[in-house]
């Protein structure tokens, strides 16, 4: 009996099985048949190498694209050079100590740390000065004596000045004193003069031997970002000893190697730099110098100065220079920056050939423009290239791809 219900409960259990199998895959049949009758919002095809882009009027209008026409343009000849940014020394600022010492920090300011931007004439910290005792006790024995000749020299100032006087009023009422006589107290006055100016230094230059023993603050003649930090508050530190070094990046200098083989003399007044990944943003170079050569750079060097405007561009900054060149203007058209987008390692934009069809065409990235990108061969005048949806048009190219399996 035990058997039989075993039995049953087992072939119960293989029609259940069965049952929702076949309702998985009549649900599964039902998807397929409307996959099949619904129209795919875009579809692909080719001409050639290009591949193009078939819409229909719902998808366009979801996608919002815009076109504009590309105009003829003409680019002057260049060569494309690499380098990288260097801090323009003329502009950086190091703050030494002007002698041995100990470095605090100021009250109610923080010590600068690597990126801060400092004002012209910023008090940054104090030094003060290291006295070992017997130095200190030497300077007080020597301030004392510089002060006790002060003194001295004042007093005896005054009674040379008391002598003179009566000396000139007696020579002057009956002539009971010679003129010989006033002249030379005349002369004592003048010599207990520079004796008191004497005496009056010594003793300043003692005490601000011994003042400089407080804190006294430390001065950033100019200003701009610190990039080095060389002591920190309660640090000893020599005389020289660099503590901040700060350096100004709105101009800075490009150094550029002219491929190998070639020789640009002379250099190009100006030329169009641009950091990589900002090509969009070109900065105008003007020819600076000649650099040195070394053991990694086998072509010419040149030095190129140049405003950042305002990118937050720093020394190392990989760079791209166009160096003009004699020679026959190219002729092409501007694809502007919104019309490029990246797939599968390269650049393309597309074009509208005809309605609701789209063709993608290679752009190649090796001349950056002011609006853009200056392509020669695989783009015309007069082409209608998308400059605004061209991402959102990728993505339905790879969709549709995907729905195809066209990969």
């Amino acid at each position: 009996m035990s058997g039989a219900r075993g039995l049953q409960g087992t072939a119960a259990i293989l029609a259940a099985a069965v049952l929702l199998g076949s309702g998985a895959c009549r649900r599964a049949n039902e998807e397929d048949e409307r996959g099949a009758t619904s129209a795919p919002s875009a579809r692909i095809s080719r001409s050639g190498d290009d591949a193009v882009v078939l819409l229909d009027r719902a998808t366009e209008e979801r996608l919002a694209l815009r076109t504009e026409r590309l105009e003829a343009a003409t680019l002057e000849p260049s060569i494309a050079s690499y380098g990288w940014l260097e801090a323009d020394p003329a502009l950086g600022f190091v703050l030494r100590a002007p002698a041995p010492g100990l470095v605090r920090a100021l009250p109610g300011r923080s010590w600068p740390g690597l990126g801060e931007r400092l004002a012209d004439g910023t008090a940054v910290c104090a030094l003060e000065a290291r006295l070992l005792p017997p130095e200190r006790a030497d300077l007080s024995a020597r301030l004392a004596a510089a002060r006790a000749e002060r003194d001295a020299a004042a007093a005896t100032l005054a009674a040379a000045r008391a002598a003179h006087e009566r000396a000139r009023s007696l020579n002057a009422q009956d002539k009971s004193i010679s003129d010989r006589a006033v002249e030379e107290a005349e002369a004592r006055v003048k010599s207990e003069e520079a004796r008191l100016r004497g005496a009056e230094e010594a003793a300043r230059g003692v005490e601000a031997a011994l003042g400089s023993a407080s804190a006294s603050p430390l001065v950033v003649d100019r200003g701009g970002e610190v990039v080095e930090v060389g002591a920190r508050p309660g640090e000893s530190v020599e005389a020289g000893q660099m503590l901040l070094r700060i350096e100004r990046f709105d101009r800075m200098l490009a150094r550029v190697q002219v491929p190998v083989g070639r020789t640009l003399s002379p250099p190009p007044p100006t030329a169009r730099i641009s950091a990589v990944g900002l090509e969009e943003r070109p900065l105008r170079g003007e020819w600076t110098a000649f650099a040195p050569g070394d053991r990694l750079a086998a072509g010419q060097v040149l030095l190129f100065r140049l405003e950042t405007a305002g990118l937050s561009l720093r020394p190392g900054t990989a760079v791209v220079a166009r160096l003009p060149l004699p020679g026959p203007a190219r002729r092409g058209v501007v694809v502007p920056w919104a019309a490029v987008v990246r797939s599968d390692g390269r650049a393309w934009a597309y074009v509208r050939t005809a309605e609701a069809r789209f063709t993608r065409r290679e752009v190649a990235l090796d001349a950056p423009v002011e609006e853009g990108w200056f392509v020669e061969s695989t783009l015309a005048p007069g082409d209608a290239a998308v400059v605004s949806g061209a991402q959102a048009l990728l993505s339905e190219e790879a969709r549709a791809r995907y729905r195809t399996r066209e990969f």
